[in-house]
C-alpha cells in the first residue's frame, strides 16, 4: 500500500523548522506548575507543551506560524477522508451530538459516548492509529440513536432528501458492527491490503490492479522517478482502473484552495527569498498535482 504525505504533517514540519530556526535568544524559564496533561482517555493521554522561545519570534515570524498553523487545519477533513471515506461522516454525526444533544450529559452512558469520540477526534477517524483496528464503543446503538434523535437536525450531516432515521440506519452499522471495515490497513499475510483495507486511498480495486496500473506508467529508464500514486485515490470506474488526483481542479479541491490561501499569505512573511520560493513550489504543487514539483519543492526544502 502506498504511503501518503499528510497535508498537515507537511506543514507542520514547515512551522517547526521556522521555531527552530527563529528561536536564538535566550528564552524564558518554564513554569514549573505548568499542566502538561490536560485529558486522559481509553490509552490515550493528550499532553501540551511550553513553547517559551515563542516571544523571542518577532512578528513576522509569528505571522508566519500563524499562517501555517491555519493552512495546518484546512487539511483536517482531508486527513478524516484519506483514513477512511465515511469518517467524515461519523465525525460531523458526533460534533453535532457533543454540541446540541438536549439529553443528560451526567450519565455512565453519555461518558461513554464521550470516550469513543474523542478517540475518533484523536485518531483522525474510527480506527486506532496504531493497530488501524476499528474502535468498537461501550454504549449501545439504541444509546446513540437517542443521542441523534435529541440533537440539532440542522448541525447533522444528513444528505438532501435524507430523514434523521436514514442517517442513524447508515451510520449505525458502520460504528457498530466489528465486521464491518474492520481494519484500515489490513496487513495480514496472505490478505489482498488494497481491497481489504478500510483506508480511501483505493475503491473497487485489487492490488494486483493497482500494480499493474502503475507498471504501465513506470518509465524504467528514469533514474529520477515521480512517487507514483502519493497523491491521489485510485478507483475502477466503468471496468477502467484510474487516478483521482489531489489538486485544486481535483479531489479535496475545495479544502486545498483554502491550504494555498493561507501559504499565499505565509509567503508574503518568509524567512527569506529560499523560503519563499519554497511556498511557490508547494503552492504550484497544490494546485497542480504535479509530482514533479513535488521533486522539486523537496530539493530545495531539503537544501534549506
Amino acid at each position: 500500500m502506498k504511503k501518503q504525505v499528510s497535508f498537515i504533517s507537511l506543514i507542520l514540519i514547515l512551522m517547526i523548522n521556522i521555531l527552530v530556526s527563529g528561536c536564538n535568544e535566550k528564552a524564558p524559564e518554564q513554569t514549573e506548575d505548568f499542566k502538561y496533561q490536560i485529558d486522559r482517555f481509553a490509552d490515550i493521554r493528550i499532553l501540551r507543551y511550553q513553547i517559551p522561545d515563542f516571544e523571542s519570534l518577532d512578528l513576522r515570524q509569528k505571522k508566519l506560524l500563524y499562517y501555517l498553523s491555519e493552512a495546518a487545519k484546512c487539511g483536517r477533513d482531508i486527513t478524516f477522508d484519506q483514513n477512511f471515506k465515511h469518517n467524515l461522516l461519523i465525525r460531523r454525526t458526533l460534533d453535532a451530538i457533543v454540541a446540541t444533544y438536549s439529553g443528560d450529559k451526567n450519565t455512565e452512558d453519555f461518558e461513554k459516548f464521550m470516550t469513543y469520540t474523542k478517540k475518533v477526534w484523536f485518531a483522525n477517524g474510527i480506527h486506532h492509529h496504531y493497530s488501524t483496528d476499528k474502535f468498537i464503543p461501550d454504549f449501545s446503538k439504541e444509546y446513540f440513536e437517542t443521542l441523534v434523535l435529541n440533537s440539532d437536525a440542522s448541525k447533522l450531516p444528513l444528505e438532501e432528501n435524507q430523514s434523521i432515521e436514514e442517517l442513524i440506519a447508515k451510520a449505525s452499522p458502520i460504528i457498530f458492527d466489528p465486521n464491518l471495515f474492520a481494519k484500515k490497513v489490513a496487513s495480514e499475510k496472505g490478505t489482498d491490503v488494497v481491497s481489504n483495507s478500510a483506508s480511501n486511498f483505493y475503491e473497487g480495486v485489487t492490488i494486483d490492479e493497482v500494480n499493474n496500473y502503475y507498471e504501465k506508467q513506470l518509465d524504467k529508464s528514469d533514474n529520477t522517478p515521480i512517487s507514483y500514486g502519493l497523491n491521489s485515490k485510485v478507483i475502477k470506474e466503468d471496468g477502467n482502473v484510474k487516478e483521482l488526483t489531489y489538486s485544486v481542479d481535483g479531489m479535496y479541491g475545495e479544502a486545498i484552495s483554502k491550504i494555498i490561501y493561507w501559504l499565499e499569505k505565509a509567503k508574503t512573511v518568509a524567512e527569506n527569498e529560499k523560503q519563499a520560493k519554497e511556498f511557490e513550489l508547494l503552492i504550484e504543487y497544490y494546485k497542480t498535482g504535479d509530482l514533479e514539483v513535488w521533486d522539486e519543492y523537496n530539493v530545495l526544502w531539503a537544501s534549506n
